[in-house]
């Protein structure tokens, strides 16, 4: 059930978008798998390096978007889980433009463009994405917390993104 509301989530903090070509002529850009994702690195940015979850919940195909989720220590969305979603189909500046991406705002990590933003998908869970340039794409970075413990989940998610921005393929110049 966690991991329907986690899918759920991550298909909300779909966007929409295009990739570009070379000399002319169209080639489709290569998506960045989130997966990559080190262990050394998750659990310098205090993840529990010994869990991934690859891809989308049995039966659902997003062929548009990769996607992982790593968990904090102490369980599976306990206190909250971090979905990373990869694509070279879509944009950030479709990520300002969806309706209902709220209280958004716009950000430099790494001396690229980035933009936080909430949803209302689930009463039950507070979450915050960013969206990161990557080149010919988006990257976009969504904590999801199902406990009420009192931490902001955008400040979370920052942190995360801050720490594991040089993981994730270099910025346009």
């Amino acid at each position: 059930m966690r991991r329907q509301v986690a899918t759920l989530a991550a298909i909300s903090a779909l966007l929409a978008g295009c990739g570009g070509g070379v000399d002319g002529s169209p080639v489709a850009a290569e998506r960045w798998d989130p997966c990559s994702i080190t262990p050394e690195a998750l659990e310098a940015t205090g993840l529990d390096p010994a869990y991934r979850d690859e891809g989308w919940e049995r039966g659902i195909e997003v062929p548009d978007w990769g996607s992982c989720v790593f968990h904090a220590p102490g369980g599976v969305y306990s206190p909250y889980g971090l979905s990373v979603l990869s694509s070279t189909d879509h944009t950030i500046a479709e990520a300002r433009a969806k309706p209902g991406n709220m209280e958004g705002r716009d950000l430099q990590i790494g001396g690229r463009d980035a933009y936080m933003f909430k949803t209302e998908f689930d009463p039950a869970i507070r979450d915050c994405q960013i969206a990161l340039e990557v080149p010919g794409g988006v990257v976009v970075f969504n904590a999801l917390y199902n406990e009420d413990d009192g931490v902001d989940a955008c400040e979370v998610v920052l942190n995360h993104v801050n720490d594991l921005e040089s993981a994730v393929p270099a910025a346009s110049n």
